[in-house]
């Protein structure tokens, strides 16, 4: 495919882009349903969001690569500078740029969302191993195998009926 004109490139990439913070909303708004979902303990719901999120984060990756190959069809090498070349390009209005900054201003809050959900997965399940252990009658957080793979001898694991 040969190379648009300036106006075709910018309208095709800002509908993508568009499109593309359109679903980045979307996925920052089950992320934050996530953590609620966490927080409450509602397997339910989070059950239902995860679906959500994932099927929001595809096509998020789906527009991504269709944008990355529209910018590589037309002689944009992919990398982290293919943006900024395009929008050297064709942007004489900001509107590629601009946008692509609320992407990714987007695409960072996102981000943070995520790992505050890890972060709260990471905890609850250290609350259920420690709460397990209990029950087994062993210390919490204590390893099966030592730093050389030798068995830690730590055998007074009981058995949930037995506990």
């Amino acid at each position: 495919m040969s190379r648009p004109s300036p106006a075709e490139a910018r309208s095709q990439i800002v509908d993508i882009i568009d499109e593309s913070i359109l679903q980045a909303l979307d996925l920052s708004d089950s992320l934050e349903e996530e953590r609620v979902a966490l927080e409450c303990q509602d397997t339910d719901a989070l059950h239902a969001v995860v679906v959500s999120k994932n099927e929001r984060a595809e096509k998020l990756g789906d527009l991504d690569r269709k944008r990355g190959a529209l910018c590589q069809e037309w002689g944009f090498t992919p990398g982290p500078d293919q943006m900024d070349d395009l929008i050297s390009w064709c942007d004489d209005d900001y509107a590629i740029g601009s946008r692509w900054a609320e992407l990714l201003r987007i695409a960072a809050a996102g981000n943070t969302l995520n790992l505050t959900n890890g972060a709260i997965i990471r905890l609850r399940q250290q609350q259920f191993e420690t709460s397990l252990s209990v029950l087994r009658g062993v210390t919490p957080g204590s390893d099966t195998y030592g730093r050389n793979g030798e068995e830690s001898g730590d055998f007074s694991r009981r058995s949930l009926a037995e506990a």
